[in-house]
């Protein structure tokens, strides 16, 4: 069987946020599992410690989570690029999600989730083959973790241990309240 990525819904309009899960599971099982078995946990495990007013955060699975984002121009040029993917990778499996979680951005994102450092640099050197046949002014970022979540309290990324001091204790309480409305939003 040939690999192949599948998509979950698109929206009508790409004028606000949005996202749409992909992975080469037609299912979307991971992308299912990761949500309430992963990505949510996480966060409130962040909340939980902030909460407590600690001076660093143990990062668990925050600490083994990794995005490769290529920086597109639109959504065709995300669906370019996961097209092109699917005829140049070498398979595996792959998750993910595309769009903009930024109102009004001239750009929008694909985002690849992995789990290993093996896994992100695969993904990344399949990236910046398929990336140039697509947009040749793209580029490529890894992160670890929620970027959204983590960065503005931890500081970059590569200086981060499995326990990392807080950085930036200021950036504390507008964290708190942006977790709380996401968590909020994930009850709904």
């Amino acid at each position: 069987m040939p690999f192949r990525i599948f998509l979950g819904e698109i929206p009508y309009s790409e004028r606000d946020t949005f996202w749409v899960s992909f992975e080469s599971d037609p299912r979307l099982q991971k992308t299912r599992e990761n949500i309430y078995g992963r990505c949510l946990p996480c966060i409130e495990n962040l909340y939980s410690q902030l909460q407590e007013g600690r001076s660093e955060i143990t990062l668990g699975q925050a600490f083994h989570c990794w995005k490769v984002t290529a920086v597109v121009g639109g959504i065709d040029a995300c669906l370019a690029l996961l097209a092109e993917f699917e005829r140049q990778s070498a398979g595996g499996h792959v998750y993910g999600k595309f769009g903009s979680g930024r109102p009004g951005s001239e750009t929008r994102v694909v985002v690849f989730h992995t789990d290993t450092e093996a896994e992100r640099d695969r993904i990344e050197g399949e990236l910046r083959r398929c990336l140039p046949a697509v947009e040749t002014g793209g580029e490529i970022v890894i992160s670890r973790a929620c970027g959204i979540l983590y960065d503005d309290i931890l500081g970059d990324w590569r200086t981060w241990r499995p326990v990392t001091p807080i950085r930036h204790p200021e950036a504390v309480p507008t964290l708190l309240q942006r977790i709380r409305q996401t968590l909020f939003r994930s009850v709904m």
